[in-house]
């Protein structure tokens, strides 16, 4: 869902996903005296309820949750064409390389490990809202960027020859749809789908979704 108010009118508007409640509480705590309109949800599917439905500014994610855990649901956020840009803050309670790099592979903004410092995490809320209120300000000002980065999608799909099939994978992978879910949307199997996310990724020249979400933004 798209967002034209001005920053400076509203409160910014965060979205806290973690499926512990005292965790939940002590975020709001912490950022209890800046102003900002929290929304809350348990796990990954109830976050993107939120995010189809509400504008954010930033997404306070925990990285270990039951069902879609906080990597999938940033991999998802950011291959989401209107969701992309929106900060996305990690918090875990891994301290392991690996971790580190899987979560800013994903895609996010920024990987904090548990226990939070209070001074920590308002200092990085305010810098990522920073960067959404210079892409807002951008976008206000250059509306046709979208129109540009439409173009440049048509370009690189015309010239990879693309299939109607897997054009239609393809935009449904940048939803960050499961395999499962597109099997149900259009009405093949889960290993058919898998089979054309890998023509896409030989055609595109790309790793991973990661890479596809990367090659169209």
């Amino acid at each position: 869902m798209g967002r034209t108010l001005s920053p400076q009118t509203a409160p910014a508007r965060l979205l806290v996903v973690d499926d512990d409640p005292v965790a939940q509480a002590l975020v709001r705590a912490m950022l209890a005296a800046d102003g900002y309109e929290l929304s809350f949800a348990t796990d990954g599917e109830q976050a993107l309820e939120h995010l189809a439905t509400s504008a954010f500014d930033v997404v306070i994610c925990d990285a270990m949750m039951p069902g879609i855990d906080g990597f999938a649901l940033c991999q998802r956020i950011k291959a989401h064409p209107e969701w992309r840009y929106v900060p996305v803050l990690l918090v875990t309670a891994l301290d392991g390389d690996d971790d580190m790099v899987r979560g800013l592979e994903a895609g996010a903004d920024e990987f904090l490990t548990k226990p939070i410092e209070r001074v920590r995490l308002r200092a990085r809320v305010r810098v990522a809202l920073r960067i959404r209120r210079q892409y807002l300000a951008l976008k206000l000002s250059a509306p046709d960027v979208e129109t540009l980065l439409r173009r440049r999608r048509q370009r690189i799909i015309e010239e990879a020859g693309l299939t109607a099939r897997e054009r239609e994978v393809l935009e449904l992978l940048l939803l960050g749809r499961s395999h499962d879910e597109i099997g149900v949307a259009l009405g093949i199997s889960r290993r058919t789908s898998k089979f054309h996310q890998s023509n896409l990724l030989d055609k595109l020249g790309a790793d991973s979704r990661a890479d596809l979400a990367r090659l169209f933004t």
